[in-house]
């Protein structure tokens, strides 16, 4: 059995761009994993989730937003 390293890693500045773009991406192939091209509910971007959703959740008071990273990648947030 492997051992797989879990850890959450503070969201940093320099990230955030990234950040955002892979929530809007997993979001995005979640719906249409999901529901399938049949039922697309997509934003004027796109998008499934906006980048001003991810943001007012990013830059909400009293919020801490962290990468979820396995053995050294980046899987989640």
């Amino acid at each position: 059995m492997k051992n797989t390293k879990v850890i959450l890693v503070p969201l940093t500045a320099d990230d955030r761009e990234q950040f955002i773009l892979d929530n809007q991406w997993a979001f995005k192939y979640g719906a249409i994993e999901e529901f399938g091209k049949r039922d697309d509910h997509l934003d004027f971007d796109g998008e499934i989730i906006s980048r001003k959703t991810i943001e007012g959740c990013i830059d909400a008071p009293d919020s801490e937003t962290y990468r979820i990273v396995v053995d050294g990648r980046n899987v989640g947030g």
